[in-house]
């Protein structure tokens, strides 16, 4: 029997992205404390790009809750020396997940019911989550009062279906895949690309 040294070219499963990111998976739902800062699913958002890009987005204040309106997004890629907007587009739109990055903020509008709403504000339909993208359609969040997870955009398309907004900052470093068999970068896999 002939055994050949093949190359390993799958993608990555969910448990092995869980277990690279295992600091970051499992973290409680983060609760706004009277009025001193929002929590939520932008928390984690918050702490990830503090983290590795040495970035502190604004923390806004638990009342103003229509965090993702447009004018917010706009003040706060200003405050951060400017933003590129990779992707917007709406839920009848195909999310091209192979043009995100690891570290594209992912702001997308979810509802339990399309028809009524649900898990979205009623009055004007702002955008309601957002997560980290990983690599390979892969992105950590926090879905509502649950703890932080790893979620598989392609077989969990609802939350790809429903991204509307992919952002980016202008100056970042680059952040390696931390999969082995990943393609997430667009450059190729040398280490010389990442800082």
């Amino acid at each position: 029997m002939f055994y050949r040294d093949l190359k390993d070219t799958r993608r990555a499963y969910n448990y092995e992205v869980s277990e690279v990111w295992k600091d970051w998976v499992g973290r409680p739902w983060p609760h706004s404390h009277r009025d001193h800062g929002l929590g939520g699913c932008y928390q984690i958002v918050r702490e990830f790009y503090d983290e590795f890009y040495g970035c502190q987005l604004f923390d806004y204040p638990a009342q103003r809750k229509y965090l993702f309106k447009s004018e917010y997004i706009e003040e706060e890629q200003k405050r951060q020396g400017g933003g590129i907007t990779v992707y917007q587009g709406s839920v009848y739109d195909p999310t091209p997940l192979n043009e995100f990055e690891v570290g594209d903020v992912m702001i997308m509008r979810l509802y339990l019911d399309r028809l009524e709403g649900g898990y979205s504000a009623k009055g004007d339909r702002t955008a309601n989550h957002c997560g980290i993208y990983l690599g390979d359609g892969f992105m950590l969040h926090h879905p509502a009062y649950n703890t932080s997870q790893v979620t598989d955009l392609t077989r969990q398309q609802w939350y790809a279906d429903n991204t509307e907004l992919v952002l980016r900052l202008k100056e970042r470093k680059l952040l390696k895949p931390y999969i082995k068999n990943s393609h997430g970068c667009k450059v190729c896999q040398e280490d010389t690309h990442y800082q």
